[in-house]
């Protein structure tokens, strides 16, 4: 079995944090599901600095981390393997704000807890936005 770590940002800047839509794409696991920025972090690689480097990929914004909020494990299927993957989510202060997505999402939404509303999130997500937002 393949072991991941991830990295994801709750990216909060004027009271919202950004939420991207998965779009359908090879190794998506959650396509049509809500998510924040952030993703695999490479061998050899320092967590934070994979953390800006996904997080630029993903929405083109810069961000200062913060506190970590929690850490997460699931066992998706990849290209028809189970994988474990284990994500660390952190608090984020957006630098900049103009977003630019990747092909991995095909929208995104800044968000207040009112937001959330009929959004259908990756796991585990509600609650951190709670954690930051509430």
């Amino acid at each position: 079995m393949k072991l991941f770590i991830g990295a994801k940002a709750l990216i909060v800047h004027e009271g919202k944090v950004l939420l991207v839509r998965e779009a359908a794409y090879d190794e998506g696991v959650s396509t049509g599901m809500w998510d924040v920025p952030g993703g695999r972090i490479n061998p050899e690689e320092p967590i934070l600095e994979g953390l800006q480097r996904e997080v630029t990929e993903e929405s083109g914004l810069k961000i200062e981390p913060g506190e970590v909020l929690g850490v997460f494990e699931t066992f998706p299927e990849i290209k028809g393997e189970v994988c474990h993957v284990v994500r660390v989510f952190y608090k984020a202060k957006a630098l900049t704000t103009d977003v630019v997505l990747s092909q991995d999402h095909d929208t995104y939404e800044w968000v207040t807890l009112e937001d959330l509303e009929g959004k259908v999130l990756v796991s585990s997500l509600e609650e951190l936005i709670h954690k930051v937002l509430g």
